[in-house]
């Protein structure tokens, strides 16, 4: 269940998008109208300006004309590009009358789109004939994602429906014998929250994150030559001011990734599978070289400004570009209310999930300081929305400027398309832990969020054991202060926590829960303690092991374990008291 994406928006006006070959045949085409506008297309072609010419006898490279017949109402927009075929876009202008900005700001964001978006045509020539072994090749790409890096949550509909999706997806791509693209909106930024990260920087979450989409895209290039890129289309600056982080700060972390990004393609002999595109890429501001011409931009376009509810320290650049999203791509606010309002449980839950996750993301941000709970609970609501009208806004963008790629996710979509769940981390190697709830079953996320990432948490490597541990950066630190062990920060590739048990404690295995789904009950002999609860592993890629169990290895870390089981279960009991 999904919020309401309606609107008046220049998004919600986008009635289609065409290439063609300059001589009047059309290549491809897409959006709502996309049937009309291959019914009429040569009514259409006669009138695209591409096909005047200027005073000097030449082409025009941009231009926009009212169109006429079924349709009547839209208007447009065209731009030929060079070394590649002209693009161009229609928008519904019938609604445009109700929209309060200015027709300076819709030729902009028109203009925007033709310069920025990708309808990934890369051979139309091939695209209409696949050959039989892009075919073969599509299906094992569809199928590697399946086991490698689906995540399969609540209500999955990878098989009804998504599987097919994805494959269209991926077909776009293997018709043309190219590259396959894919977009990750993710990585924006450390969580305010030091009770959740080390720090402000990437650390071992990050760099093992990255490491597994390379090996996805290293994989791709097993089966289909032509490869695959993941493009990190980094979504910081549309939420920082929500969460609490400086733009400056934003800024930093995504250099900083980049760097460890260059390191990983080192490391393993290929420097083009990961990219980067920011909010600032997306819009070109990074080619504005000062200040004054993005104040006078902003100026010029006379868009609304947009709420701040939590003080942070803001750019320039940064803002522009928030208020350029909002303005071209957000959903109708009253729509949004009118459905949390509804009280519709699906909604009313996700809503309240974003609430307690901002709760918890600023409890420790120095504007909430001086806050009453109460006070904090009610910021917590009002970021809660922002950060919803902000995440449809981006979402709408993507799908104009990327309308081919392959979407990725890391929040918990169906995954019926046409975004797809994730998982950041090999579930093979790295554990989640989450905790226990009161009654001692696992707990589980209300918000959507809860697919594990790197800048909500930290790495815990826990010595003697075969795994490493995704948690709280709170929870070693408390296990710490009961004396259950030592920790200290390993630099060695990337930061995170080392944990080494204190002598005592023999773990054991309550038999009891042996036959449950969920982790075994662990003990401590002579202190028992609740269960340390660790989220559902999904589909794990490493292979069995053939030869004897370990059990030696396997119970090394489970004092350790089992002390962070007290952990969690103190933070429940306070939450609950």
């Amino acid at each position: 269940m999904e919020f309401s994406n309606d609107g008046n928006s220049i998004f919600h006006r986008f009635q289609a998008a065409f290439v063609h070959d300059g001589q009047g045949q059309l290549l491809y085409c897409s959006g709502p109208q996309k049937g009309t506008v291959h019914e009429h297309w040569d009514s259409i072609s006669r009138c695209l300006p591409s096909q005047f010419r200027t005073a000097m006898g030449e082409r025009q490279q941009v231009g926009s004309v009212d169109l006429d017949g079924a349709l009547r109402g839209s208007r447009l927009y065209e731009r030929q590009r060079f070394g590649a075929c002209p693009t161009g876009i229609i928008l519904n202008t019938a609604a445009q009358n109700s929209n309060a900005l200015s027709v300076e700001f819709e030729e902009f964001f028109a203009q925007l789109l033709l310069d920025q978006a990708d309808f990934a045509i890369r051979d139309p020539e091939l695209m209409a004939s696949p050959s039989s072994e892009s075919l073969a090749a599509t299906e094992q790409i569809v199928n590697l994602f399946d086991s490698f890096l689906r995540y399969q949550g609540k209500d999955d509909q990878w098989e009804a429906s998504g599987r097919v999706y994805f494959t269209d997806r991926v077909r776009h791509f293997t018709s043309q014998n190219a590259r396959i693209d894919f977009c990750l909106p993710a990585f924006p930024c450390k969580s305010s929250n030091t009770n959740k990260v080390l720090g402000k920087a990437p650390d071992r979450g990050e760099q093992l994150a990255l490491e597994r989409l390379h090996g996805f895209v290293e994989a791709i290039e097993s089966i289909y030559p032509p490869g695959a890129k993941m493009w990190i289309i980094s979504d910081g600056h549309v939420f920082s001011d929500c969460i609490g982080v400086d733009d400056a700060d934003v800024d930093t972390y995504g250099e900083q990734l980049k760097e460890m990004n260059r390191a990983v393609d080192v490391s393993r002999g290929n420097t083009d599978r990961v990219g980067f595109r920011s909010l600032v890429d997306l819009f070109e501001l990074n080619e504005a070289k000062s200040q004054h011409k993005l104040s006078e931009l902003q100026s010029r376009l006379d868009i609304p400004n947009i709420d701040h509810h939590v003080e942070t320290r803001l750019t320039v650049e940064a803002e522009l570009c928030r208020q350029i999203l909002m303005a071209g791509c957000q959903p109708q606010e009253s729509a949004v209310r009118a459905q949390i309002k509804s009280q519709n449980a699906a909604i009313l839950a996700l809503y309240r999930g974003f609430s307690r996750f901002m709760l918890e993301d600023l409890e420790l941000h120095p504007f909430t300081q001086k806050m009453t709970r109460s006070q904090r609970k009610k910021l917590s609501t009002k970021v809660a929305f922002e950060m919803i009208m902000r995440n449809q806004s981006y979402s709408n963008l993507v799908e104009l400027l990327l309308p081919n790629y392959v979407r990725l996710s890391i929040h918990a979509h169906n995954n019926a398309g046409p975004k797809f769940g994730i998982q950041l981390f090999d579930p093979a190697v790295v554990r989640a832990v989450e905790g226990l709830s009161p009654d001692g079953t696992p707990m589980t996320s209300r918000d959507l969020l809860h697919i594990p990432t790197p800048w909500h948490n930290c790495l815990v490597e826990v010595q003697g054991s075969p795994y490493l541990l995704v948690t709280k950066a709170s929870v070693p630190r408390e296990a710490v202060s009961l004396g259950a062990v030592t920790v200290e920060i390993s630099t060695k590739n990337a930061p995170c926590f080392v944990l080494r048990p204190k002598k005592g404690g023999v773990a054991t295995v309550d038999k009891r829960e042996e036959k449950k789904k969920s982790a075994p009950l662990l003990v401590i002999e002579e202190k028992p303690t609740p269960a340390l609860i660790q989220s559902p592993v999904q589909r794990p890629k490493a292979p069995k092991s053939q030869g004897r169990f370990d059990w030696a290895r396997r119970l090394a870390a489970f004092p350790v374990l089992c002390w962070l089981g007290v952990v969690f279960y103190h933070r429940v009991v306070e939450a609950f008291v």
